[in-house]
């Protein structure tokens, strides 16, 4: 008999994959979920609904304490992808990433969960000035310190933030920042959650994980404007005047000012983990945009 394993962060984009990843190995499942919607529809990258996999649904939001009471009773493992994807003028990064999963692991050692897995980010530590990352990596220490087992997986990407090339160049106006000449290997849902459940089922404390194809991002602009079939007007924001720019957003809004000042360092450093899985960019690029165009 598998192990039992809760799932937050399921709805979103690596927790739908890791949830079918899951089922296909044969685990018992029950997803944490703050909108039961959502489990009945597919997600916006391609990703399965959840609803026809999972086990059993638990209705909580983590950053709320006594609405999640209960959520790893029964349970084995944890796996968390849960986070921030975007500013919700609400929640801070460390209510989400931090507090959230931090509330999360308390529950999960009260109940005597086995491991808890986790998914932040590589190169983390180069971008340390960045709210975001900060709130990742003191949840990583709380995980470290807690006795429990567990591991880490660290994604240089996903193939559902590339999307934003194709809306670029689908909206006629692709903008890069520098000189786009920066590589990276971003990873596909469904192979980087291979790599979590196989992180589940090893022994390995950290994992750094990339996809099979590494481009710059003057290339993956390029590829998205030929999918797209549009040549659209290029703009290059030199990367002095964007971290300006993210300098006078912390003045608007600090979530607004992490994505600024994130984009801005992945813009000026290679991240290139360790090659997994078989799902190409541009095939992801023609489906995406066959969902779009309809």
């Amino acid at each position: 008999m598998h192990n039992k394993v809760l799932v937050a962060g399921s709805t979103g984009y690596i927790g739908r994959y890791v949830v079918q990843e899951l089922k296909f190995r044969g685990y018992w499942l029950r997803a944490l979920v703050r909108n039961t919607a959502k489990i009945k529809q597919d997600g916006p990258h391609l990703e399965p609904a959840i609803a026809p996999l999972v086990d059993e649904i638990f209705v909580g939001e983590a950053t709320k304490p006594s609405t999640i009471a209960g959520a790893c009773d029964g349970i084995d493992i944890v796996f968390s992808s849960m986070g921030m994807t975007r500013p919700d003028f609400v929640h801070s990064p460390f209510d989400v990433d931090y507090k959230a999963n931090l509330n999360l692991l308390r529950l999960a050692m009260k109940a005597g969960v086995k491991k808890f897995v986790y998914v932040s980010v590589f190169n983390a530590h180069r971008m340390m000035e960045i709210q975001n990352i900060q709130a990742h990596e003191k949840f990583v220490d709380e995980l470290r310190a807690s006795g429990i087992d567990y591991a880490v997986v660290r994604p240089t990407g996903y193939y559902s933030d590339m999307a934003q090339f194709l809306n670029m160049a689908r909206n006629g106006i692709m903008m890069t920042l520098g000189e786009g000449d920066k590589r990276s290997n971003p990873i596909h849902g469904a192979d980087l959650a291979r790599v979590c459940v196989d992180a589940i089922e090893g022994d390995d404390k950290v994992v750094e994980a990339g996809g099979p194809e590494t481009f710059t991002y003057r290339e993956v602009a390029d590829m998205a404007a030929e999918v797209v079939g549009k040549q659209p007007f290029t703009a290059s924001l030199p990367l002095w005047l964007a971290d300006g720019v993210a300098a006078v957003t912390g003045f608007i809004n600090r979530d607004i000012q992490d994505i600024a000042m994130f984009a801005s360092a992945v813009s000026k450093m290679d991240s290139v983990a360790p090659a997994h899985g078989t799902h190409k960019l541009r095939e992801f690029f023609v489906e995406m945009n066959r969902l779009q165009a309809h």
